[in-house]
């Protein structure tokens, strides 16, 4: 009587199920802080060599950089890591368009 019970109980009154947790971003990431670092070491080393296409490649690697270190380790929102994950391709991309524009004033024009 009582296992009939509790089928019926089951049944009329489900038990609430919990939302499952997202999975943690494990690791620490020391080549990405490595790399992060000595990208703002020759940013300030160099200052007074660099032309301003230089100095926008630099800065562009940083937010792209700092931009996929806060994905891994920050516990953001999904409209949060939406906007992350945009602000970082968009890094990139300027950084490879900027390279490229380094590259042509320095063997081509």
């Amino acid at each position: 009587m009582a296992r009939q019970l509790k089928k019926i109980l089951k049944k009329v009154q489900p038990k609430p199920k919990t939302p499952e947790k997202p999975p943690e971003k494990v690791g620490k990431d020391y080549l990405l802080i490595i790399i992060f670092s000595l990208t703002v070491i020759f940013l300030v080393l160099g200052w007074s060599n660099f032309t301003a296409y230089n100095r926008a490649l630099y800065f562009a690697l940083i937010i792209s950089l700092g931009t996929t270190y806060a994905r891994r380790h920050f516990n953001l929102t999904p409209t949060q890591d939406l906007w992350v994950e945009r602000a970082s391709f968009l890094a990139m991309i300027s950084a490879i368009a900027l390279f490229v524009a380094v590259l042509y004033q320095q063997f081509w024009a």
